[in-house]
């Protein structure tokens, strides 16, 4: 008889040795925030069901988050399209390359963020900073480029809705509908740094997101910007906490 009983588990798979743990931490990161509009069809092409565009200008949000200190040393891209679900105004969390497997391992399994491993590098020159996401080496998905502007106050610092993850995990059985079928709203918290003078490291400036090259194995240039509306760069810590179901398809 087996004695790894369930009291026994780790948080996450493999049970007996766990790939990560909640809360996820990330510590002493560069957060590059852009915001910019693109095409309502190609948008509203890819939102889920049940989600809808605001009036005006589609908006879409793009970031890299990048730090080289534990807990969670990694580099992420993130492009997220804004939508509202049942009267609140979301991000969806469409499109999540990541470089290291507790994170993309989390995001899949614990909110429901679908994560792919990503080659992604990061070059500061002088005032500016320039980001690729590759998938594969050499195929370059996103591009940004941000140079610095004024230290700016908390108020004034980006204010990005919170995200809505498609959490889907296939049946085992062949034929069957999905296994798990959620909507769950994440739940992030960016803690800016205070630097020696007690100001928060936030930051605006000029940026810019391209998709350099279309391809339909990652259709992610069909949200290529059409007008950039403002880029930000906030140096700081994130928590990844507990989430929300809002919705469970498999119960209708």
């Amino acid at each position: 008889m087996g004695k790894f009983t369930v009291d026994r588990f780790g948080q996450s798979g493999p049970a007996h040795s766990p790939l990560y743990a909640i809360p996820l931490q990330v510590k002493n990161a560069t957060n590059i925030v852009f915001r910019y509009e693109a095409d309502r069809d190609a948008v509203d092409d890819i939102l889920p069901e049940g989600c809808e565009l605001q009036d005006g200008p589609a908006y879409v949000w793009a970031f890299v988050q990048t730090t080289d200190s534990y807990p969670t040393p990694y580099t992420g891209v993130y492009v997220f399209p804004e939508c509202v679900f049942e009267g609140k105004v979301y991000t969806f969390e469409y499109f999540l390359m990541v470089t290291v497997d507790s994170a993309m391992a989390s995001g899949r399994e614990f909110w429901g963020d679908s994560k792919k491993i990503c080659h992604a590098t990061v070059t500061r020159d002088g005032n500016e900073v320039f980001t690729t996401c590759e998938r594969p080496v050499g195929l370059s998905l996103v591009n940004t480029h941000f140079r610095f502007g004024p230290q700016i106050p908390s108020e004034e610092a980006p204010a990005m809705p919170p995200g809505l993850c498609m959490k889907m995990i296939p049946s085992s059985e062949e034929g069957k509908p999905l296994a798990v079928h959620q909507y769950v709203e994440d739940a992030t918290e960016l803690i800016p740094a205070v630097d020696a003078s007690g100001r928060m490291e936030i930051y605006s400036g000029v940026g810019s997101v391209w998709m350099p090259n279309p391809t339909e194995v990652w259709p992610i240039h069909r949200l290529q910007p059409i007008r950039m509306a403002g880029a930000w760069l906030v140096r700081g810590d994130m928590d990844f906490g507990y989430g929300k179901i809002l919705k469970d398809w498999t119960q209708r």
